[in-house]
Parts: structure tokens; sequence; C-alpha cells
């Protein structure tokens, strides 16, 4: 088996049993049994399970930012770009419960010390979306704001509802359903120009 692909089967492991068990829940041998590789082979890429934890939702943040940047590339406006963005985004969960539950337990880590290293990664994401926003203020597309705060409130607000989302009621499924468009309309009446 190839690298990359022993690296892929690690990581979306990771995101399986992350999501349904939680981070103290999962052991790196159950990591390792579910991606079919020696314990050995996972201790090869990542040193710890805050490493590979942290490489998981690095994986999933990463995606979201392509796409983003994406829609920007292909010219789309930007209240499009918002609300194509945080379709798929939720879209995710209705296809995927484990991705809500992930994504959940990055707003509400268990473990305090993983906190300190998840922030570190969303100052990171960011960053990321405070470049893309600071393109549309010069494009005109978004009213001047300080991108990095504007960034952190988008942030923010999907982290909330991520949160809501990930529950088991009707409030849930109805955040699930509707939480695309309805978050990106009010992310739009925040920064249009």
């Amino acid at each position: 088996m190839s690298q990359p692909v022993m690296l892929e089967r690690i990581v979306e492991a990771g995101r399986k049993l992350f999501a349904r068990q939680g981070f103290h829940a999962t052991g790196m041998r159950d990591i390792a049994k579910l991606a079919q590789v020696s314990i050995g082979s996972l201790y090869h890429y990542f040193r710890s399970k805050d490493e590979l934890f942290l490489a998981v939702v690095r994986k999933a943040f990463e995606e979201r930012l392509v796409q983003a940047r994406e829609l920007m590339r292909q010219g789309l406006p930007a209240p499009e770009i918002l609300r194509q963005v945080l379709t798929v985004y939720f879209a995710g969960f209705a296809k995927e419960p484990e991705t809500a539950q992930l994504l959940s337990r990055v707003w509400a880590p268990e473990d305090p010390a993983l906190w300190r290293k998840l922030s570190a990664l969303l100052e990171e994401y960011a960053q990321a979306i405070a470049e893309i926003l600071a393109e549309a203020i010069r494009a005109g597309a978004i009213r001047p704001v300080h991108p990095l705060l504007a960034a952190y409130a988008l942030l923010g607000m999907a982290g909330a509802i991520t949160l809501r989302a990930a529950q088991k009621d009707a409030v849930a499924e109805e955040f699930r359903r509707s939480g695309a468009e309805e978050l990106a309309e009010l992310a739009w009446h925040a920064l249009r120009p």
C-alpha cells in the first residue's frame, strides 16, 4: 500500500471513530484496526492521538477553504459563495451525521489541553478566511470590515450552529435542514456593501 493511501485510510478511520465515540473513547489501536494498518504504521504517521485528531480537523477545514477559493475563482457573487460554502458544510451533516459530531467536537473539545492546539488550528483557518474576505473587500464584493474579526464572527456562528445541529432532536434536524440558508442570509446582511 502506498504511503498516501495509508495516510488517507488512517485519517478517515480517525474521522469516523472520533465522530462516533469522541476523543477520549477512541484509542489508537481502534483507529489502526479500522484503517487496517499496524499500530507501528499508525505511529509512523502520527506520534499521538492529539496529532491525528488535529490532522482530521485540518482536513475538514482545508476541504472547505478549497471550495470557497474555487467558488471565488468562478467569479460567483459573494452571497452565492457564502450560500454554497455553508450549504456544502451543512449538507455533510445530513449525508454523514458523523460529520456534525466530529465538527461539534472541535467547538466543544473533551480535553482542555487539546483546546489549545485546536485554537492554533482555528487561528490558521480564521487567517485563511480573512484572506478570502480581504480579497472580496478589494473586489468590492463586501463592505470594508476587519477581515480577521469578520472571519472569527463567521466561525463563531458556524460553530454554535454546529454544536446545536449535532444533537438528536427536532430542532437539530431543522438546523441541519435550514442552517445553511439562514446562516448565509445572516452573514450576507452583515457583509453586504
